[in-house]
């Protein structure tokens, strides 16, 4: 694939053609910088992408449990996860080209209970629209439903694939196993792209992702304050952060510029809409349309703080000091951090431990479990999840949909759903104090 062949496209062409009209739009808010520097990121790195092919760089395909440091500490080598272009396509509003990926998966045998996020990568690269890899690598996390993915990957692209297995337990010998899996990815990624590993460059985008983890942790605090006074749907960006910039400056800027955010705003308290309710998200984000959460703080003034792809734990950042330090930390994050890989892993201890410390450190008045119709893990835990909440003291709302298919669960559904639910049980629970 070319420059020209990719821009050709119409799947990618919407998206070059889209991303400068939104910039534009969401432009006319000088104070909007999250969403200003998550776009210009977005232009930058597929700017990089283009120039990538027109320079006959390599590209290294992943799926969404791993991070991107190494990749980008090989240097003049761009990563991308198999998800990116039907998540674009959900992200700037045009659900036709997501499910278009969608039914061409299930058209080629996967089987329609699969994971959409599965189905929209899969269906992007059987069409070819992905840059030629020189190599794959894929990992079981965030959930279980991902190997399928990455099994088509390394048949569809026919390459060197590298395999990390990340064991259901979460104790330190998980952490040291994983590590020592990337350590053996290293001399894979350096064979395969024809770049040296420097590791005075993998120091740097080891120190550029720890900043952004800070700024993550600083900017999900000033999301604790009551009332909130950014839009919820941000939140759950950490994820995209996580998978497709954290190393690279873009993924700094676009952290740092949340967190500026959400503090000016929080200082100069600003209101937006009246917060009535908080509601801590606690499953699959609405990929298909964000604009559902202004609606919800517009209408019903529901606010979403932190939902489980927002969330980052604070399990320490690098260790820049050695090499095989610098390996452990980036397997401490894959293991104990990305959001999903973190609670979808093993039991459902985690899942729920951490849900508990949401409600209590966000002051949540409700949960909202918005069931990914595939996500058979979570679905499986529903019992002891509604015991947790219980024992938290607030309300749940259970409802099923598809997260990039709005087919399985229509957006005035699933509106409909959440406005009984605040209005006729969580609001007035919290009027009688």
């Amino acid at each position: 694939m070319t420059r020209q062949e990719m821009l050709e496209r119409r799947e990618w062409r919407e998206v070059f053609e889209t991303l400068p009209v939104l910039q534009k739009f969401f432009g006319g808010d000088p104070d909007a910088h999250g969403i200003n520097a998550f776009l210009h990121g977005l232009a930058v790195y597929l700017e990089k992408m283009l120039d990538h092919l027109e320079e006959r760089k390599p590209f290294v395909w992943y799926n969404l449990g791993f991070n991107s440091e190494l990749i980008y500490a090989l240097g003049g080598v761009h990563p991308i996860t198999i998800e990116l272009l039907g998540a674009l396509h959900s992200l700037i509003g045009n659900s036709r080209n997501t499910l278009d990926f969608i039914d061409g998966a299930q058209a080629v045998g996967i089987p329609a209970d699969c994971c959409s996020a599965d189905k929209i990568a899969i269906g992007a690269i059987h069409r070819g629209l992905y840059p030629e890899p020189v190599c794959t690598v894929g990992i079981n996390t965030p959930c279980d439903a991902q190997v399928l993915s990455t099994q088509v990957m390394q048949e569809l692209a026919g390459k060197p694939f590298f395999a990390i297995d990340v064991p259901y337990y979460h104790n330190e010998e998980t952490i040291r196993h994983v590590a020592a899996q990337l350590k053996e990815l290293v001399p894979f990624l350096e064979e395969h792209t024809g770049r040296r590993m420097d590791y005075d460059r993998l120091r740097e985008v080891c120190e550029i992702s720890n900043r952004t983890t800070e700024a993550i942790w600083e900017w999900l605090d000033w999301r604790k304050q009551v009332p909130l006074t950014q839009s919820s749907k941000l939140v759950a960006f950490t994820l995209i952060l996580q998978i497709l910039f954290t190393g690279s400056p873009e993924g700094l800027e676009i952290a740092r510029a949340l967190l500026r955010e959400a503090r000016e705003r929080t200082e100069r308290k600003e209101r937006f809409f009246e917060e009535r309710v908080r509601a801590v998200w606690y499953q699959d984000a609405v990929w298909t349309d964000l604009q559902i959460y202004d609606w919800f703080e517009r209408e019903l003034g529901l606010t979403v703080p932190v939902d489980i792809f927002g969330y980052y734990a604070n399990e320490g950042l690098i260790d820049t000091s050695t090499p095989e330090t610098m390996l452990y930390g980036l397997a401490r994050k894959l293991v104990n951090c990305h959001p999903m890989a973190r609670q979808f892993r093993g039991d459902m201890d985690m899942y729920i431990r951490d849900f508990m410390h949401l409600a209590e450190a966000w002051n949540a008045d409700c949960c909202i479990f918005a069931g990914h119709i595939a996500c058979k893990h979570a679905w499986g835990g529903i019992g002891l999840f509604k015991e947790a909440c219980r024992k938290a003291g607030i309300p749940l709302l259970v409802f099923e949909f598809d997260m990039f298919d709005p087919r399985v669960t229509p957006y005035e559904d699933v509106y409909f759903e959440v406005e009984r639910f605040v209005n006729e049980i969580v609001y007035p629970r919290k009027c009688r104090g």
